[in-house]
């Protein structure tokens, strides 16, 4: 009985500490985007861009995509889940969300809105070293996700920059356009 209370002590600690460092991350609720809310309350600037609304379209865009998980500035602390998509300085940012597959393989989609047009290039550039980073990654970890990797697409829209590492691009950058267009 001893053993098995400690196993079960083990499990419940191992579970709370993953939990702590690698928080679910769904957000499938409406209310994701601080950067307009889908409230009906909410009054909507002209130029506010729904996070949450653009993130659905991309995704839904290509259907071959795995089981992703996102990270957005919706989330708490959302200036440490963007650490690891980007470098600029997050007071740049006016949100953002990752997708990322639950099974670690080279899918990515990711937009991120910058509160300035001034900052698109930086933000392009940030997003190119991440796609480097991705690539090294799988070199080691899944050499048959590096070609993928290499085919990413950084698109920009506005002030509006994506990062798309899935297997229909194309797809995907048209949702994107639309969303931003509408």
């Amino acid at each position: 009985m001893k053993r098995f209370s400690a196993f079960l002590l083990a499990c419940v600690c191992l579970f709370l500490c993953a939990s702590c460092f690698f928080p679910e991350k769904t957000a499938e609720e409406p209310g994701e985007s601080s950067v307009s809310e889908k409230s009906e309350e909410t009054e909507k600037p002209e130029n506010a861009i729904s996070v949450y609304d653009l993130r659905v379209e991309m995704l839904k865009a290509d259907p071959s995509l795995p089981e992703m998980l996102v990270a957005s500035s919706a989330d708490k602390h959302p200036e440490e889940l963007f650490k690891y998509l980007s470098d600029i300085d997050y007071e740049k940012v006016d949100g953002f969300f990752l997708a990322y597959a639950a099974d670690g393989m080279a899918y990515e989609i990711a937009a991120v809105i910058l509160k300035n047009n001034a900052d698109v290039s930086e933000c392009e550039s940030s997003l190119k070293d991440h796609v480097k980073g991705r690539v090294e990654l799988y070199k080691n970890y899944a050499p048959e996700e590096v070609a993928k990797a290499k085919e990413a697409r950084i698109v920009t829209v506005g002030r509006c920059v994506a990062l798309i590492m899935c297997d229909n691009k194309a797809a995907v950058e048209s949702a994107m356009k639309q969303a931003l267009a509408g």
